[in-house]
């Protein structure tokens, strides 16, 4: 059993006492991470599992360019947007889509799960929520104090919630391995738009593995610019192809033109590489979290903006072999 069951379940009650007084009818879920990210799958999955313990039932599930405005068939279904980091102006494509939803449905329930909020120009901030505010039953969740902090200034506090993140709901007790006979850490480093400045390497102890998840190529730059191409035509096929009568059955509403099996996939190798070690330092905010789920030792190193130290502020300081690096301490 996980070390860590209790103060799991403690999290996953959080998010229902919070979020699932709010779903009152049936909903559809937009923004599929329609990618390669094992920590938006794990979101994903875990949002999934969680929909399990609702009365009222998903009627849909869309990514950004699948989704069509005539699948909302009434003004009672409530519409969730998938939780993670993209909330900001990091990730302008899903923020983006974010505006044109609230936008265009003025008159629907619209849930924004837990996400971690970034803006890099206070002015993309005041543009967002000059839109947002418009809404009169928006509700955001966040995943830290941080986050909270920004929009309670710019935004109805009475809609604003706190919770853990989407992936809690996840149990892989019966994935967790016993630690390799051999003492073997990974050092995740990210390496996308949240990538760290600094280099953590001299505080990690003993001999390591650096790696990024094993769905990006850590050691060709030019091979994942190529893939996130191939990613962005997958889209582009998709949004040009959905209007088209007979083509579009080709497409599947939450994974365009990819395998159907993609979410699973990705979360699958995410466990077998995290099984691999006995101790992981990670820049990724997953990596931690994929950690806790299957009861790895874990340290957390942090992103460019301190997502992972945040959540941890909130979160994680009373459990179990979850250590949070600080300066001189290593």
């Amino acid at each position: 059993m996980n070390s860590n069951k209790e103060n799991i379940e403690k999290l996953k009650n959080i998010i229902s006492t919070q979020l699932t007084p709010l779903i009152n009818n049936d909903f559809i879920l937009l923004d599929i991470p329609n990618h390669r990210n094992i920590g938006d799958s794990l979101i994903w999955k875990g949002e999934l599992e969680f929909f399990k313990e609702l009365e009222y039932k998903c009627i849909g599930q869309y990514n950004r360019y699948t989704f069509k405005k005539n699948v909302v068939k009434s003004e009672k279904t409530i519409i969730l947007l998938h939780g993670g980091g993209n909330f900001g102006d990091i990730y302008e494509s899903s923020q983006s889509f974010k505006r044109y939803i609230i936008e265009n449905f003025p008159n629907n329930r619209i849930i924004v799960l837990p996400q971690t909020v970034h803006y890099n120009n206070e002015a993309n901030l005041k543009r967002d929520f000059a839109i947002f505010n418009r809404h009169n039953d928006l509700y955001v969740f966040v995943r830290d104090f941080v986050s909270y902090d920004i929009l309670k200034v710019n935004f109805n506090e009475e809609k604003l919630k706190l919770t853990p993140d989407m992936a809690f709901f996840l149990n892989f007790d019966s994935d967790i391995k016993s630690n390799p006979a051999e003492t073997k850490s990974l050092y995740l480093n990210r390496t996308d738009a949240e990538a760290s400045k600094d280099s953590f390497q001299d505080s990690i102890e003993g001999e390591y593995h650096i790696q990024d998840w094993p769905t990006y190529n850590s050691t060709s730059s030019r091979m994942n610019t190529l893939t996130n191409y191939v990613e962005a035509l997958d889209g582009k096929l998709s949004k040009v192809i959905k209007h088209v009568p007979v083509l579009s059955l080709m497409i599947d509403n939450a994974y365009g033109l990819k395998k159907k099996n993609g979410m699973d996939l990705h979360i699958n190798r995410g466990k077998e590489f995290i099984n691999e070690y006995n101790k992981v330092y990670t820049t990724r905010l997953h990596g931690l979290i994929l950690s806790i789920l299957l009861d790895r030792e874990v340290v957390i190193l942090d992103n460019v903006y301190g997502k992972s130290k945040n959540f941890y502020d909130a979160w994680l300081k009373d459990f179990n072999n979850v250590k949070l690096y600080v300066k001189n301490e290593y």
